[in-house]
């Protein structure tokens, strides 16, 4: 009941957000997160959550089942540091629902997995004045996004997707989808994909792999600027310490969302074996100048 309060509280606003800021698609987003599985989620979701220019209506929990290190209940483990991230920032008032604790699964149907995160992107979704629409970010598995729209297929034409999945050489044209966040979920995704009228922008593996932190220079530019950088950076040892670099397959996709200078797309038609229709691709990305952004933006939020 809490969560779909503060939704309405959000929903309600969303008039005078506009009158502020101009078009809020440009502006507001959920993001939907592994945060519990490796560490690029936890940088990607402070990019956007320092932002003074972008609204995080909801940081949604996902489920990563299929890692082989993952515990009984991964989503919990995605649950826990996303309230850690928002409470490091003071920034517990917003919305973040539990997601699935469990994929996709089929009996005649797929059936979706239940969950506040899905009940919360079909509020949001509906709140929504004609003609706005709702961009959700997965950086998981894309289980909550899958199982809302099953749930209430109306929200369709109101959602603009961002996915960090899949793999594809858009040389050959041709896609892969043995890829982490994918196999979390295969089922979903292949729905997602079937979907028609959805709207689809995905930064692949293939692309997103270009952008990697250094180790050494990430601690030399976080250390000392405040508990959430210390937080990130304790991550990082305490997960991956052997780890010299690490890529930041989820920064990506944030980067090109806020900077859409920085990463080129392009429209392409979906595996064969999927409803044939074009979703939007990310091919390309500025590696160089997006590792000067994040730092950017870390010195401004610090005050340096």
């Amino acid at each position: 009941m809490l969560v779909i309060f503060v939704a309405y509280l959000i929903v309600r606003n969303i008039s005078l957000f506009q009158e502020l800021r101009g078009s809020l698609s440009e502006l507001m987003v959920i993001i939907d997160t592994d945060s519990g599985n490796e560490m690029d989620d936890l940088y990607a979701i402070v990019r956007a959550l320092t932002d003074p220019d972008v609204e995080v209506a909801g940081l949604l929990s996902s489920q990563w089942n299929f890692h082989k290190d993952s515990p009984d209940s991964s989503v919990m483990i995605s649950q826990k540091i996303n309230e850690e991230i928002l409470t490091l920032l003071n920034k517990t008032h917003i919305p973040h629902p539990v997601g699935a604790t469990e994929m996709i699964r089929f009996s005649e149907e797929p059936q979706p997995q239940p969950s506040e995160a899905a009940d919360y992107i079909i509020t949001m979704a509906n709140g929504l004045p004609s003609g706005e629409k709702l961009k959700v970010i997965t950086l998981g598995a894309t289980t909550n996004l899958t199982s809302a729209i099953l749930m209430d297929s109306s929200i369709i034409p109101k959602l603009d997707c961002y996915i960090m999945g899949l793999k594809y050489n858009h040389i050959n044209r041709v896609w892969d989808k043995n890829e982490f966040n994918t196999r979390n979920d295969l089922d979903a995704m292949d729905i997602l994909l079937n979907t028609n009228n959805l709207d689809i922008t995905i930064m692949t593996a293939t692309t997103s792999m270009d952008l990697k932190f250094n180790k050494q220079e990430t601690f030399n530019k976080l250390s000392g600027k405040g508990d959430i950088w210390d937080y990130l950076l304790e991550r990082w040892d305490k997960k991956f310490p052997e780890h010299e670099e690490w890529i930041m397959w989820d920064v990506a996709i944030i980067e090109a969302i806020l900077n859409p200078k920085l990463a080129t797309i392009r429209e392409v038609y979906t595996p064969p074996e999927n409803t044939r229709r074009k979703i939007k691709v990310y091919t390309s990305i500025k590696t160089d100048a997006m590792l000067k952004d994040y730092w950017k933006m870390v010195d401004k939020f610090s005050g340096n």
